[in-house]
């Protein structure tokens, strides 16, 4: 199962360099203030988003049981979590050392291109703190695809018919998430109630990140629809 998994993440994570050509260029050498400057950086970044869903989506049709569940749980899961799971997917790829997180091999961002790409401060240092948290925690790839497997199968989602066997389904990927912590770090007994904490922060900066959609719409930044459907954004 946890190989599955990895290979699986590994396979879609492949996929998606091969749209980063695709991406709108980040403005270098421009007037970093201008409206045209802007609105490039937050293309930049929603398309980001947008090769980033496509790549949780289509790990979570490789994730043993997802596909068993009706249409309508699918869709429920994978819009509850989304959000979520992109956030674990940033702290994977928080650097330490200089503070940045790295997209598709090498778009590199700090705090401020997050700001200037027209997120809120609100909600770019929780982003950062839970970053800097995961990195201390130092998982490995099976601990990340296992905790997102889990984070799928959040049986108290809205709208799920059937929570009963969503949980059934996850069950499987919290049991193997807690032998194969004991087995790599057997001293350490608190490693699998920290990484299940995380979840618990998840919900959180998801709340924190609705008020960062609102907050767009406010400025009446438009979404492309993907992330508008994924994200419940209506016009």
């Amino acid at each position: 199962m946890i190989h599955q998994l990895v290979t699986a993440q590994l396979q879609c994570n492949k996929r998606s360099f091969s749209d980063q050509p695709k991406v709108t260029p980040w403005p270098l050498g421009a007037d970093p203030q201008s409206r045209d400057a802007r609105q490039q950086r937050f293309a930049h970044f929603t398309e980001l988003a947008i090769i980033s869903v496509q790549e949780i989506v289509d790990f979570a049709k490789q994730v043993p049981g997802f596909l068993e569940l009706g249409r309508e749980d699918q869709i429920a899961l994978l819009k509850a979590s989304t959000i979520e799971i992109m956030l674990l997917e940033t702290a994977r790829r928080y650097n330490h050392e200089t503070e940045c997180i790295t997209f598709l091999k090498d778009f590199t961002y700090s705090k401020d291109d997050f700001h200037r790409a027209g997120l809120q401060v609100e909600f770019i240092n929780p982003i950062f703190e839970f970053s800097r948290a995961m990195r201390r925690l130092g998982l490995d790839d099976a601990e990340y695809a296992l905790l997102i497997a889990i984070n799928i199968f959040s049986a108290d989602r809205p709208n799920v018919q059937e929570p009963s066997r969503v949980e059934a389904l996850q069950q499987p990927y919290v049991e193997a998430l807690l032998s194969y912590t004991r087995i790599k770090r057997p001293q350490d007994r608190l490693r699998f109630p920290r990484m299940l904490m995380k979840l618990v922060s998840l919900r959180t900066l998801s709340s924190v990140h609705s008020e960062q959609v609102f907050a767009l719409r406010l400025q009446d930044k438009k979404l492309p629809p993907l992330l508008s459907e994924i994200w419940d954004v209506h016009e």
